[in-house]
């Protein structure tokens, strides 16, 4: 039996902008994800997509050959529309899963058989489902005017708690994969990749948990790592960065004031 909440509170996520709401105060706060964007290396599209139409066929990679620089960006642009359909996908049928109580049952269709592969692959990380269970959990510090969603938050008890988190990504990259490229300072002793990102993402969403409850300590964080092609998830733990994610929280709500 699933012990999984639904949770109603003071914020609530404002779906086509995509933007954190307080509903008595009617305050907006800035996502973690929009907040991180801002510690990491811009992608500079137009730059790499002109330099590929510059390249000779014999170098340029197969799917480009033919390419102007438009289309390659229309092309980044279906792929990345594609990827968060998929993400999403993945995301509601865990969430509906859990709030079922677990007594849910997919159609017997294509669309079945993959959420079928999800709740198996789900049930296959046995995961530790303490005394509640939290999905699509938001989280806010009102002080520094940030809110985020936490996947799924486990109250293991009274006292210590575990953050999950599911990735859909094609590639998980634990290094950079273009050099030694760092994030911004003062984070430039993490690598600009997935993990430096992600587990600043979920750290800040434990910091902000422990924030709301005083009493409470995080006890692990683990991102379930979708396979597209095992059609499986992989446990992958990741560490706690409490101290960067509190200079995280600190730095952005610095920055409000200042341009305030």
């Amino acid at each position: 039996m699933s012990k999984a909440k639904l949770w109603v509170g003071p914020v609530y996520l404002e779906p086509i902008e995509h933007k954190y709401h307080h509903r008595e105060t009617g305050k907006i706060y800035k996502s973690v994800t929009t907040t991180l964007t801002s510690i990491e290396p811009h992608f500079d599209s137009e730059a790499v997509s002109l330099a590929i139409t510059k390249q000779l066929d014999t170098v340029k990679q197969e799917r480009y050959i033919g390419m102007n620089q438009q289309q390659i960006l229309d092309y980044w642009q279906m792929l990345n529309d594609e990827a968060n359909i998929y993400g999403t996908k993945v995301h509601d049928i865990v969430e509906r899963y859990l709030l079922a109580n677990k007594w849910y049952f997919p159609e017997d269709n294509e669309e079945g058989e993959f959420e079928q592969k999800v709740i198996d692959g789900f049930n296959a990380l046995k995961i530790d489902e303490g005394q509640a269970m939290w999905p699509e959990r938001i989280l806010f510090a009102e002080q520094y005017e940030l809110a985020g969603m936490s996947d799924l938050i486990i109250d293991i008890d009274d006292v210590f708690f575990d953050v999950w988190d599911w990735k859909t990504n094609r590639e998980f990259n634990f290094f950079n994969p273009y050099g030694f490229e760092t994030l911004f300072k003062p984070f430039d002793h993490l690598q600009a990749c997935q993990w430096s990102i992600y587990t600043l993402q979920l750290s800040v969403y434990a910091y902000m948990y422990e924030l709301e409850f005083p009493g409470r300590k995080c006890r692990q964080i683990c991102i379930g790592y979708w396979d597209k092609e095992k059609m499986s998830f992989e446990k992958i733990q990741i560490m706690y960065l409490k101290h960067e994610a509190k200079k995280l929280i600190e730095m952005h709500h610095y920055n409000i004031m200042k341009n305030a």
